[in-house]
């Protein structure tokens, strides 16, 4: 049984003009989705640029973004980073903030010859 159906949008994250966070148009953005039959959220995701963000703003955005759903949909937090310990710690940190999944991409910019897609995904569980 699947856990999760339908439509979810990888949303972006929008940005003041002094690089700061906008999450007031975040919030916008969270609500049209929920109001418009988006089935859930992912949020910092690749497309949401989680590898711009500092780690605070990261969670930060995972955060307000389960706050701005009031459950009304599921919330899928993107918990990749090129450190494995980081994504890690992100992924329980997200799954305390109350986020339905967390998902990883792979890393980037890294060799996956030999054993080290294996030796990666064998780090003890994130939760």
């Amino acid at each position: 049984m699947a856990i999760f159906t339908g439509a979810g949008v990888a949303i972006i994250t929008p940005f003041h003009a002094d690089g700061s966070i906008n999450y007031e148009k975040l919030e916008e953005l969270i609500d049209y989705h929920c109001n418009n039959e988006t089935d859930s959220i992912v949020i910092c995701g690749t497309t949401g640029e989680s590898a711009t963000m500092t780690e605070e703003e990261h969670l930060d955005c995972i955060k307000k973004a389960i706050e701005f759903t009031k459950g009304r949909v599921p919330v899928i937090a993107g918990t990749g980073s090129n450190c494995t310990r980081t994504a890690i710690e992100l992924s329980k940190e997200a799954a305390e903030y109350g986020a339905d999944d967390r998902r990883w991409c792979r890393y980037i910019y890294r060799d996956w010859s030999g054993n080290f897609f294996v030796k990666c995904f064998r780090f003890p569980s994130a939760g």
